[in-house]
């Protein structure tokens, strides 16, 4: 069993585990490869998938690279520059790509043009791409030009990595995962109070998963309980670019003005979202949404388009029993991460009849500072 630490961490972050490369041989190894450095663009290149490509001659790797920036070069590009500032030829090299490679004009040319260009002789892809400028094309431009293209390469573990991206060009939802810490009876903790479930260590490591994510979602009650800033604190440097929402449920404004998660913070704006009229925050971007059907908040899903408008295409929800609840009860979580402790807590419940049927993904298990518990990742 694997041991949780910060590689591990990120790892599952970005929709992992995802096989080891050192596991692995011929296309399968370099195609693993490609998928370790698409992580580098995750949490940066919303709207746009972070696909990850790996240039390969006679076994040697000639040129790796990944998107990580919407307008900027695609992986596939970044490779190539890669290999160019290494010296590399590329002529009839092969390229070991996530994604399949783009066939239409966005903000950048399409990389099928870029790869036909440089001679490459072989493509490997990982998964389809259904965003319907693409879907096939990509595939089909390549073959009709010669190229041998390969694909399916890791299949299960591309289409996990790029589950987000593929969620977003099909509903126009971003992708929401839920962070769960829970005692061994479900609870967690009395209501009111704020009840330490995992040590500092581990809450340290689960903060990949705010650097994974574009925003993060709490309700009202965890700002009023806990004070917290809700801010990107994962330690490896944050991009110049990169931009974290923290988003609040505020239904009627009723706030204190002097919370920390107001408080400024560089490339990290708060956005409060009221179903009502209240009065402004300084810095404060207000959000005024239609109520749920039920009176109770928001509407949730007319949020996510929202958000989604706003360039987000991953959403943690990180805070309270009652949000928590609203976005399982209404279908809204695509994945949830469960820290669980082996000790019971006590107090407020959550309800998970729901997702007794869920897929269990990954169990990792921690101990650290006299608490053992373990890290479940969980899919419809």
């Amino acid at each position: 069993m694997s041991e949780l630490d910060a590689a591990l961490a990120w790892d599952l972050a970005c929709g992992g585990p995802f096989p080891d490369p050192g596991q692995l041989q011929g296309d399968d190894y370099f195609m693993a490869l490609a998928l370790k450095e698409a992580q580098k663009g995750v949490g940066l290149s919303s709207p746009n998938p972070p696909v990850g490509c790996v240039l390969v001659k006679d076994g040697r790797v000639l040129g790796m690279g990944a998107h990580t920036r919407a307008g900027d070069p695609h992986g596939e590009i970044v490779a190539l520059m890669d290999a160019e500032a290494k010296g590399n030829d590329v002529s009839e090299a092969t390229a070991y790509v996530t994604l399949e490679p783009c066939c239409h004009h966005g903000r950048t040319p399409p990389c099928t043009e870029a790869l036909l260009h440089a001679g490459i002789g072989s493509v490997v892809v990982g998964v389809r791409d259904p965003n319907p400028r693409v879907d096939g094309g990509g595939i089909a431009i390549l073959r009709a030009s010669g190229l041998t293209v390969k694909e399916g390469v890791l299949l299960e573990a591309c289409s996990r990595f790029h589950a987000p991206f593929f969620k977003l060009i099909q509903t126009g939802l971003p992708w929401v995962s839920l962070k769960l810490a829970l005692g061994s009876d479900d609870a967690i903790g009395p209501e009111g109070q704020t009840t330490i479930v995992t040590p500092p260590a581990i809450q340290s490591l689960a903060h990949a998963l705010r650097r994974a994510s574009d925003a993060i979602l709490v309700g009202r009650g965890t700002i009023e309980q806990d004070d917290p800033q809700l801010t990107d604190r994962w330690p490896e440097p944050i991009a110049a670019h990169r931009r974290f929402i923290r988003v609040v449920l505020d239904p009627i404004g009723k706030l204190d003005p002097r919370k920390k998660v107001w408080r400024p913070y560089p490339g990290q704006p708060a956005l409060r979202v009221l179903v009502g009229e209240a009065p402004p925050l300084r810095g404060v971007e207000d959000l005024h949404l239609p109520p749920a059907i039920s009176g109770l908040g928001c509407s949730l899903r007319h949020l996510l388009h929202e958000l989604s408008s706003r360039g987000v295409g991953q959403v943690l929800v990180e805070g309270g029993a009652k949000t928590a609840q609203a976005f399982l009860n209404a279908g809204l979580v695509d994945k949830i991460h469960l820290f669980r402790s082996t000790k019971p807590i006590g107090g407020v419940k959550l309800n998970l009849d729901g997702i007794s049927d869920w897929a269990l993904v990954a169990k990792i298990p921690w101990n650290t500072d006299g608490h053992r518990g373990t890290w479940d990742i969980l899919t419809p």
